[in-house]
């Protein structure tokens, strides 16, 4: 399914880009594209319906094609391999379709909607009524206090009322910084075009007391969650600065200077013992942390969830609980995590993932982390085309890849000159940073120099602070004494991590320049092929040589060599084997010889 997933994430930014281009010449600018399908095609449905019937024919074509072939293939009894090669066309191709069609629709849908329509005139007054999506956060811009989105179910602008349907960021200031995720708000501002980021709009609420509304209260379980968030920062502000920062960011996917405290929390009114996060340091100490290439530790990725379900199916397995309630209890123990942190694309693309894993428990399957990504990132982009264009999705699929496929021969590569445990530690690093590394170019055109030792140098202290983290997270709303316990231990664990990125991430060999841009990252993945093949053409000859430098032997000198008569490949012993070898016997020398054994 790897070649349905290129094709896939390539047809909608194909798709996309197209669209763009024909409606008005800009891609990806859904504003300037408002008028155009009404005055192409009239209505939506029309236009949806032309679209869908143009790309289910080439489905029909094929599906045709292959019955036929089939066949005079079964007539002719041509090789199985034939046949293989057409289903495998056949699904490449209805990919592709399903993609267009996905893609196609969520850019009408969006290009269509009243608030795109608003936002092409340049903005206008107008009163939204949505759902929160994400938790408040510190403003990007300067004029606003608080940021966060919003799934906007309709808009009215001069008093008409009309259906909405996007995802849209919404600033605010002072009194207005209210909002609860999961609850229904009415708001009231002024609609502009996005200056950057990929929201399709952006919305300025008013400064007036009424502007913010709260109409339906969230869930019982989304209240759970961020009272639990909540507990979890308050118990962090008594921190020092480094573990106000960080521990956050380990533990819930945001740092902690981006977190907002809801003013409707009486303990966020009423505890003294809190401090606010110091700006200043906090914007050095993210700075040297992505100069250092460690800034995606600060994000909640599969990890968490591995440890969740590991957790989760060792007390099961203790109590010899069976599987089917296992699988339940890890499907649980998913979503009770992906409610307590911070959402992000990372986070949705760990979640699904991890579900399938646990169907494939449910079922009493081996899980294969290949299958189930490429049908995670598959199932993921056709229900959601918006992912295609984001990059915090396209580095977590990208790093699962690289671990996924070279994880294991880098791994075999570096055992055979260093010890095992820095072998696996830089082997993970290198994997990963490998295809992700022309996803982040693309971000900020640096190539992390020094992000492979810093990587290896925090990797002991990852783990047991994140769980120390989750721990805090888990008792902060009970037992604020033992959550505070727990976020000292992990305040603990993140000073390495602050140390090692301001010695590195402050260092000026830390980053270098490189080309921005689709060009930069052509360069950096061409660079990449590039090193493995030039390692494996000098290891070929290095071979070649070394058989012309030796003396010929025949089939009969061989079997006498090794003593036998079964062909092979003779073992040679790498060279950290030979060291261990070595070591092993010095040791007993020096220190485990016998004294009668001594010679006078």
């Amino acid at each position: 399914m790897l070649p349905c997933v290129v094709v896939v994430w390539t047809t909608l930014l194909a798709e996309h880009a197209a669209f763009g281009h024909i409606c008005n010449g800009a891609v990806g600018d859904m504003t300037l594209m408002a008028r155009w399908p009404r005055q192409a095609f009239g209505p939506i449905w029309p236009a949806a319906a032309i679209v869908l019937l143009l790309l289910i024919m080439p489905i029909v074509v094929a599906v045709a094609y292959w019955r036929i072939r089939r066949r005079r293939l079964h007539r002719h009894h041509c090789h199985r391999r034939d046949s293989a090669l057409l289903c495998h066309g056949v699904v490449i191709v209805t990919a592709m379709v399903c993609a267009c069609v996905s893609g196609g629709l969520h850019d009408l849908v969006q290009s269509t909607d009243p608030i795109i329509d608003v936002v092409a005139e340049n903005g206008g007054a107008a009163m939204v009524i949505g759902t929160v999506s994400v938790p408040m956060t510190v403003s990007a811009l300067r004029d606003a206090d608080c940021q966060t989105d919003i799934r906007v179910h309709g808009v009215s602008v001069d008093r008409i009322r009309s259906p909405s349907s996007i995802t849209i960021r919404v600033y605010a200031t002072g009194q207005s910084c209210v909002f609860r995720q999961g609850a229904d708000y009415r708001v009231v501002g002024t609609l502009q075009r996005p200056r950057f980021g990929g929201a399709p709009a952006w919305l300025i609420v008013d400064d007036a007391s009424d502007a913010v509304t709260e109409v339906r209260e969230p869930a019982w379980w989304r209240r759970a969650g961020t009272i639990m968030q909540e507990s979890f920062i308050r118990v962090t502000r008594r921190l020092p600065d480094h573990g106000q920062v960080l521990v956050p960011g380990l533990t819930l996917g945001v740092l902690g200077q981006d977190v907002v405290m809801t003013p409707w929390s009486a303990p966020a009114q009423t505890d003294d013992t809190t401090a606010d996060v110091d700006e200043a340091y906090a914007q050095r100490l993210e700075d040297d942390f992505k100069q250092a290439g460690i800034m995606h530790l600060m994000a909640v990725s599969g990890s968490h969830f591995v440890l969740a379900s590991t957790v989760t199916r060792r007390l099961c397995a203790r109590f010899l609980i069976p599987r089917w309630a296992t699988s339940v209890g890890v499907v649980v123990a998913y979503m009770m995590l992906a409610t307590l942190v911070y959402p992000s694309d990372s986070v949705l693309r760990a979640a699904i993932m991890g579900l399938g894993g646990a169907a494939c428990l449910l079922a009493g399957r081996r899980t294969q982390a290949l299958s189930g990504l490429n049908w995670t990132v598959i199932l993921a982009l056709l229900i959601d085309p918006s992912l295609a264009h984001s990059y915090g999705f396209a580095l977590s699929c990208t790093a699962v890849y690289g671990l996924v496929l070279c994880g294991d021969a880098v791994t075999r590569f570096l055992r055979g000159f260093l010890p095992r445990i820095l072998a696996d530690t830089m082997a993970v690093t290198i994997a990963a940073q490998t295809f992700a590394l022309p996803v982040q170019i693309m971000m900020t055109p640096q190539l992390p120099a020094l992000s492979v030792p810093a990587n290896m140098l925090v990797a002991p202290f990852v783990a047991f602070t994140t769980i120390a983290g989750l721990l805090a997270l888990c008792v902060s709303w009970a037992v604020p004494a033992l959550g505070f316990a727990f976020a000292w231990i992990a305040c603990l664990g993140t000073l390495p991590l602050e140390r090692c990125a301001t010695l590195i991430g402050g260092s000026r060999f830390s980053v270098l320049p490189w080309h921005e841009g689709a060009k930069g990252a052509m360069a950096v993945a061409a660079f990449e092929l590039a090193v493995p093949l030039t390692i494996m053409m000098v290891r070929a000859m290095v071979r070649v040589i070394a058989r012309g430098a030796l003396p010929w032997r025949g089939p009969e000198q061989d079997r006498v060599a090794y003593g036998g008569d079964d062909d092979g490949t003779p073992y040679r012993a790498r060279y950290m084997e030979r060291v261990g070898a070595w070591w092993r016997e010095t040791r007993t020398m020096l220190f485990e010889r016998d004294v009668g054994d001594v010679q006078h």
